[in-house]
């Protein structure tokens, strides 16, 4: 059963590899705090009545509401703003190679904080999948990560990061009460509060064409309303660090994605670091044992 839950991580990192394209776009056309507030009141309004029509409800328990509160501020919040920013200030490829690190992020916020292990086997996969990334995002040309640079854009990137390793935690948490569904509605609903009375002053879309507003609900819907349920679901039923283990194929599919959209060259190096990356992945969830959270969890499901 869990294969399903891997397929729904693996489409999340399509359309979040779909998504560095179309935020690169939109930067252009509004700050970072506008295009976050846009994102997720498009998805709250596409969320409603899926979460109505599944859970029967729209309201959480009180117990869900500081960890729906925390899943919106880091990963509605923090991480859109610090994504957007990283875009303004560096280069796609600096926020592709950065963004490898989330794997990273999850599996030490889910040591310190839910007290989640990984074994040598796990460790091991970890490395080889992001050996794989760096690889896919270098194009096989090691010497170009002497020539990287921190620069304020990476910064932000590291940070929007970090954040996103909270979420995963938080989203752990929230999911014990609630389905992935609500979760992600009420993320975003307690987001854009913090957001909107930050935005709404200034508040501008400059130049907006049909290309524009076409990436808009490409973010909406796709990179959030589907990706976001995609991801609790998996992080629901095979924990945060695993799913985290599945991000390691955003640069990957945004590679593939570029060269059949926009006519990229893709390389036998990157193809054989793909492989790579699906080796890693495959070693660190095959066989694995489930966390004793998840496991008791399930049992008692059962």
């Amino acid at each position: 059963m869990q294969i399903l839950f891997y397929g729904l991580l693996m489409c999340t990192s399509v359309l979040w590899a779909g998504n560095f394209v179309a935020g690169k776009f939109l930067v252009g056309h509004a700050s970072p705090l506008t295009l976050t507030s846009m994102r997720w009141l498009g998805a709250i309004v596409c969320l409603v009545p899926v979460v109505w029509l599944i859970d029967r409800r729209l309201l959480p328990p009180k117990q869900a509401v500081w960890p729906l509160f925390l899943m919106g501020l880091t990963g509605v919040v923090l991480f859109n703003l610090f994504m957007f920013l990283a875009l303004e200030r560096t280069s796609a490829d600096n926020v592709g190679l950065l963004s490898a690190l989330n794997p990273v992020a999850i599996a030490i916020a889910s040591f310190f904080i839910l007290h989640e292990k990984m074994s040598p086997r796990q460790l091991a996969g970890m490395c080889i999948s992001l050996f794989g990334v760096v690889a896919v995002i270098s194009h096989g040309d090691f010497s170009k990560l002497l020539q990287f640079r921190l620069n304020s854009g990476d910064l932000f990137m590291l940070a929007a990061v970090a954040t996103w390793g909270l979420y995963s935690v938080a989203g752990r948490k929230a999911m014990q009460y609630v389905s992935p569904y609500m979760s992600t509605l009420w993320a975003g609903v307690f987001g854009v509060l913090v957001l909107l009375p930050l935005n709404l002053p200034s508040f501008a879309i400059d130049s907006a064409d049909l290309g524009f507003w076409i990436a808009s609900l490409y973010v909406s819907l796709g990179a959030t309303v589907l990706a976001m349920v995609f991801w609790n679901l998996g992080v629901q039923r095979v924990g945060g660090t695993r799913a985290g283990m599945f991000l390691n194929f955003n640069p990957v599919f945004t590679a593939v994605l570029a060269y059949f959209l926009i006519g990229e060259h893709l390389t036998l190096v990157q193809l054989a670091a793909t492989v790579l990356v699906i080796g890693g992945v495959y070693l660190f969830t095959a066989n694995g044992r489930v966390p004793l959270s998840l496991a008791k969890k399930q049992k008692t499901a059962a």
